[in-house]
């Protein structure tokens, strides 16, 4: 097994154990509370690396970087909402829901053409989005489900900036997470207002915000180093782990139990998404090597 196979596999961790806490936490917690403490603690962690690293903020897109961090920001309280009354796997599967919405607004706003043949797991994928959140049948809809369908909208908006960001070589990863946790720090400033303001955490709840912030970064780091030592394309289909670390923590944690159309479901998201990325790396694949022969 590869060493960037491992940071994947360890990435996905993290990032499901973060969901843990986040679900934890919206028992006794304002999802603006948690929204700010996620975002404050974690750009404390980063702006320290930074400082280690000798990693300096650009004076470039700026604009760009504000719209990434407030995509980012907002598909964040998204999902926090969305872990507060759905089950954590049914939470991950319609997250990945992100492959599909980034090849439409790459398409869309980046003018890329869509990869030959990926008609068909596009549709794949939506047919499976339905099948998790059923909206026909009001008695299982879950209005929660929602939340959870506007963070993937959000997170594939974040990402086609950070393609655009991370791409040109002038911005590292740290700037550019930087960026989204300050945005979702003052988003959740802005939602605590709204809501009803503050309240200091209990004793307990410090080691949460200290574990969110912490296994925040790390997957943050895990995920970028996964990306920088394998190919990207194993990295993405080795990610949707991520899904069964929700469901097993969804399970012993929290007692929870997959139905038969989520499962289907989150087949036919996962399997159209894991096709589609093949298809667009191939196409880039393809690209590359006209540029040199050219």
């Amino acid at each position: 097994m590869s060493k960037g196979v491992i940071y994947a596999i360890l990435s996905a961790l993290a990032f499901s154990i973060q969901n843990v806490i986040v679900k934890e936490l919206s028992y006794t917690t304002s999802t603006g509370e948690i929204a700010f403490f996620r975002g404050f603690l974690s750009a404390l962690l980063i702006l320290g690396l930074m400082r280690i690293q000798h990693v300096h903020l650009s004076k470039q897109d700026i604009p760009t970087l504000t719209l990434r961090g407030v995509l980012g920001g907002i598909g964040m309280i998204c999902i926090f909402y969305a872990l507060r009354g759905m089950p954590l796997a049914d939470v991950s599967i319609i997250s990945q829901l992100s492959a599909f919405f980034v090849m439409l607004f790459a398409a869309l706003f980046l003018k890329e053409v869509l990869p030959p043949g990926s008609k068909l797991p596009l549709l794949i994928i939506f047919i499976g989005g339905c099948l998790v959140v059923r909206p026909w049948n009001f008695s299982s809809f879950n209005v929660y489900s929602l939340f959870a369908l506007g963070q993937a909208v959000f997170a594939a908006g974040a990402y086609t900036t950070v393609s655009k960001l991370t791409g040109s070589g002038r911005h590292h990863p740290y700037e550019v997470v930087l960026y989204f946790l300050v945005c979702a720090a003052l988003a959740g400033i802005v939602l605590m207002a709204l809501t009803g303001g503050f309240v200091m955490p209990a004793h307990g709840d410090w080691i949460y915000y200290g574990g969110l912030a912490l296994f925040s970064v790390i997957a943050q780091i895990w995920m970028t180093n996964a990306y920088a030592t394998a190919n990207p394309v194993v990295v993405s289909f080795v990610s949707y782990i991520g899904v069964f670390f929700n469901a097993l923590w969804g399970f012993v944690i929290f007692g929870e139990i997959l139905t038969g159309l989520t499962v289907a479901g989150g087949v036919l998201i996962i399997g159209g998404s894991m096709y589609l990325t093949k298809l667009k790396h191939d196409k880039i694949a393809e690209m590359a090597k006209m540029q040199e022969r050219k």
